[in-house]
């Protein structure tokens, strides 16, 4: 007879493990009720979250999808839009060059005078007005690039400037209703009572438009203002066509044949990212109103430099800004009410270029809009007035006294010590792919060739844009890749000796910059001294040396 086998010994035994475990956690909840989660508990638990983890997971992902959908959508449609914008212009070029006659000028004086008198006494045909409507309706990036373009005259012809010089401050002004809108958001249901605003709009930019008006100060005193209010949907628009230029410089890279390698040492994703950077310090007025306070503060001892002072008893807010109401008259206006006293033009053309170079060499800290529509000159104290201080450039201690080095060089007509300066910073770099300059001496030549040639009168007249061609190609054929702060920094400057050129076409840059160049020099010798000082002897000792 065969023994009886307990078959369910084991399950048994498992069966009593679980529920000593089931005791086990039951009295420990009974022992701490707020206790952290105990082991059974995360065993139930644990799948729960599992599901819950995916679920969201995969919300994250759709989300993530969905939104970069709607971005592709919308950069399709403004691209869309810039080739039905552009369209036109080019299809009725052809037409327009078979009817087009180009009148040279003899200097960028004359050259500006003669597009002052075009602008005023004669009507823009067909082509033009399309062209002008075509870039307004483009967009803030594009009439941002018209306004700087349509500065120079001299270097894309009278008749451009002549177009384009209306979007410095007459671009299409929003409604009435959106600047009571964001006035009533900004200061409140009652702005009516302590803002009184006249309906004319007296400039419009790419950003914003400008109206006059009054308020009532603490002395009870009745103030003239000026209220800035920012264009709608201007901030959507602008990033559109900032992702389109880097999609597009994208693209240029990825081109069979290598179309565009050299575009590579221009360095076009640097000078994009430090052009975005620029339009995007637009987008929040309170900003600009940082900005204000610190010219202001830089410039306080100049009585022939003035820039507009905030209205304290209204916050700034990022769409308005109220400030003082500066008179005054623009520039090219001013140069054409006053063409035969050219000893007025020169001094106030010294005033111009000794702020400039203080802004820049001393201060570092630059306007970055100063476009002839910025530029104001008061008529009674001869006073220039810098206006829209939105942008404005700061750089690191690096950039700048690299800045400083190549432009101090070019404005001493010193090529090679400039030339010496772009190829020691290309390097450094490229360092990292393990590139490098390519027959650095002959690229010195070349600029110290330049810089000879760019210090006679009539190749500055004539020849600026073959000047600037010259270098970007000397550039890419000894692999010099150009540092954005400079690309930039040269453009403004590009702006401005513009109006400079206007004002006195005999002007001699170097003259007027060079003491403000010798004073930067010695105050950075001084504080790099100091910081020598303190390393040497430390804080402490080193301050009561001061004493």
């Amino acid at each position: 007879m065969r023994p009886k086998t307990r078959r369910g010994g084991r399950s048994d035994s498992k069966t009593l493990y679980i529920k000593r475990a089931a005791a086990v956690c039951l009295l420990e909840r009974t022992w701490d009720a707020h206790s952290s989660p105990t082991n059974c508990e995360q065993a139930v638990a644990e799948p729960t979250t599992l599901v819950a983890s995916t679920i969201n997971s995969s919300s994250s992902r759709w989300k993530k999808l969905r939104h970069k959908a709607y971005r592709a959508l919308r950069l399709f449609a403004r691209l869309v839009k810039l080739m039905l914008a552009i369209a036109p212009v080019a299809v009725l070029y052809p037409i327009q060059r078979l009817i087009y006659t180009k009148d040279a000028g003899s200097d960028a004086h004359d050259t500006f005078l003669a597009s002052l008198e075009d602008g005023e006494n004669q009507t823009l045909g067909w082509y033009f007005r399309l062209c002008l409507y075509s870039v307004e309706w483009s967009g803030a990036a594009v009439i941002k690039l018209m306004q700087w373009a349509s500065s120079r005259p001299d270097l894309f012809g009278k008749e451009f400037c002549v177009v384009f010089q209306k979007l410095q401050d007459d671009t299409t002004p929003h409604a009435m209703r959106h600047t009571e809108e964001v006035l009533r958001k900004a200061y409140g249901d009652d702005w009516m009572e302590r803002i009184r605003l006249e309906p004319k709009v007296v400039g419009s930019g790419c950003i914003g438009q400008v109206y006059k008006g009054s308020v009532t100060n603490p002395h009870g005193e009745e103030q003239q203002v000026a209220v800035k209010v920012m264009h709608p949907n201007v901030s959507h628009a602008i990033a559109d066509d900032l992702d389109l230029l880097r999609l597009f410089v994208k693209l240029a890279q990825v081109l069979p044949f290598d179309v565009f390698a050299n575009m590579r040492w221009l360095n076009p994703e640097g000078v994009i990212e430090e052009f975005a950077d620029l339009l995007q310090l637009q987008l929040d007025l309170r900003t600009e109103a940082q900005n204000l306070d610190r010219f202001n503060e830089n410039f306080k001892d100049d009585e022939r430099v003035a820039f507009p002072k905030l209205i304290k008893e209204f916050e700034p807010h990022p769409q308005v800004l109220i400030e003082t109401f500066c008179e005054g008259q623009p520039v090219l206006k001013f140069l054409k009410e006053h063409s035969n006293d050219q000893k007025l033009l020169s001094e106030m053309c010294l005033v111009g270029i000794r702020a400039v170079c203080q802004m820049l060499f001393q201060d570092n800290f630059m306007h970055g809009d100063l476009h002839p529509g910025n530029v104001f000159i008061n008529a009674k104290d001869h006073k220039f007035v810098l206006l829209d201080a939105g942008i404005a450039t700061e750089y690191s201690n690096s950039d700048h006294e690299l800045l400083v080095n190549i432009l101090s060089s070019f404005i001493r007509a010193d090529g090679r010590k400039a030339g010496r300066f772009m190829i020691d910073d290309s390097n450094m770099r490229l360092k990292s792919n393990a590139d490098k300059a390519v027959n650095e001496t002959l690229y010195i030549d070349k600029i110290q060739a330049l810089t000879n040639r760019a210090n006679s009168k009539e190749y500055f007249m004539e020849h600026l844009s073959v000047y600037l061609t010259y270098i970007c190609e000397a550039a890419a054929t000894h692999h010099v890749m150009m540092n954005q702060k400079f690309v930039t920094a040269a453009l403004s400057i590009k702006v401005l000796e513009g109006i400079s050129l206007a004002l006195d076409p005999s002007v001699e840059i170097w003259r007027v910059a060079n003491p403000i160049i010798l004073k930067s020099e010695m105050n950075r010798k001084w504080s790099k001294g100091k910081e020598g000082l303190k390393n040497i002897m430390g804080d402490n000792n080193f301050i009561e040396k001061q004493r």
